[in-house]
């Protein structure tokens, strides 16, 4: 049973909470575990590797670079990154993946999965160790920790821009996550929201969670997630799970996370799955998990309402007609559509079991849909407006 905390609201990306959080453990990470490893997906796979473990006095730094298949649920030794690094940063884009600037060394390294090659990049301005990095449509974004500054990664140049400085002091391990055009920070306990095309930062509410550093971020169906992480201390680690809907700006808490309790775990997302691995509570993890917020349902009402939608792509207008209405009060159902940059252009009450809606001012591209039922969700699902 998810956990809710937030005050109602018919938005469908509020919607989600009707959710429960589905973890789903997979094939463990692909050698010995460790934390402060590094983790980026690049198309239809998922990457990890590098990070250390040191709990016998030693400091054992690892370089070892594995590929993910969520296809076959297997993995696949690549080769090595070339130094070995710790707290690094990471990010992918057009195609490749940046890796570096950590704990042991300042060098960034690109890596081609077509050709399984590491190409050493040109030296950055400053360290970003210890630090995140974030892509906003495109854009790749890294900041400096322990400082109030923020780089833009101008990759087909080979260049960087310092922007606007955040209004903050950035901590060490800070979460990072996009939604649509913007991109979102959290620092100890605040989150802050980076928007590219104004090079502008605004506050938004503070995360009341326990963990003010080392959680696992995510963006998944236009809502942000915090996994796990620590408090004030590296001994205080949890196993909360916390959801951010940045349409209402509010937090909502799910079920905390299935595995132990950690901080340091690594994390990708492919389309709208997200996964993490490994970290550490004094014990070095392997293990490696699914989530999708989307995957089970609280209640039954989904299998008493079938919905047809048709025409689908839709031009002009598009229709809805369901079955199985008779479990519900038409009085309570309600209708939502979002753009899927999250923003919502459609909300009525249904007075019937069709509904028509006109969608001829509505972009391309696609949409989803929210038939609620006394603010419960029971039945999603999508169409395209061409």
């Amino acid at each position: 049973m998810r956990l809710k905390f937030a005050i109602a609201s018919f938005f469908f990306l509020w919607t989600l909470s009707s959710y429960a959080s589905d973890w789903q453990q997979l094939a463990s990470f692909g050698a010995e575990g460790r934390h402060r490893g590094t983790a980026i997906s690049i198309g239809t796979r998922g990457y990890m590797g590098l990070g250390h473990y040191n709990g016998t006095g030693n400091n054992f730094i690892k370089a070892d670079w594995w590929e993910y298949d969520p296809a076959t649920n297997a993995w696949t030794q690549k080769s090595d990154h070339p130094t070995g690094n710790y707290g690094v940063i990471s990010f992918s884009v057009a195609s490749v993946g940046y890796v570096g600037s950590g704990q042991i060394s300042s060098n960034i390294y690109k890596y081609d999965p077509t050709t399984n090659l590491w190409t050493l990049m040109g030296t950055p301005p400053v360290s970003f160790n210890n630090s995140t990095a974030m892509v906003v449509e495109g854009r790749p974004y890294c900041f400096v920790a322990g400082s109030n500054q923020l780089y833009e990664y101008e990759y087909l140049t080979d260049t960087w821009l310092l922007k606007n400085n955040p209004p903050f002091s950035l901590g060490f391990w800070t979460s990072s996550f996009a939604i649509g055009e913007k991109g979102y920070v959290k620092s100890g306990s605040s989150l802050w929201e980076y928007k590219p095309f104004l090079d502008e930062w605004i506050q938004r509410a503070q995360c009341p969670g326990i963990a003010t550093a080392a959680s696992v971020a995510f963006e998944q169906y236009g809502m942000g997630y915090l996994v796990c992480g620590y408090g004030g201390s590296l001994s205080n680690v949890t196993s909360e799970v916390w959801e951010f809907d940045p349409i209402v700006n509010q937090w909502s808490q799910l079920e905390d996370f299935p595995g132990a309790s950690r901080r340091f775990s690594s994390g990708f997302s492919i389309g709208n799955k997200c996964f993490m691995g490994t970290g550490t509570n004094g014990t070095n993890f392997g293990d490696f998990w699914q989530f999708d917020a989307l995957a089970n349902l609280d209640g039954q009402a989904l299998e008493n309402l079938s919905i047809r939608v048709f025409p689908n792509p839709a031009t002009e207008y598009v229709n809805f007609e369901f079955d199985g209405s008779e479990n519900f009060s038409l009085n309570d159902m309600h209708l939502s559509i979002t753009s899927i940059t999250g923003q919502e252009v459609y909300s009525q009450s249904v007075q019937s079991t069709e509904t028509t809606v006109n969608t001829g001012t509505y972009q391309k591209g696609t949409y989803f849909y929210s038939f609620s039922d006394k603010n419960n969700l029971i039945k999603t699902g999508q169409f395209i407006v061409n």
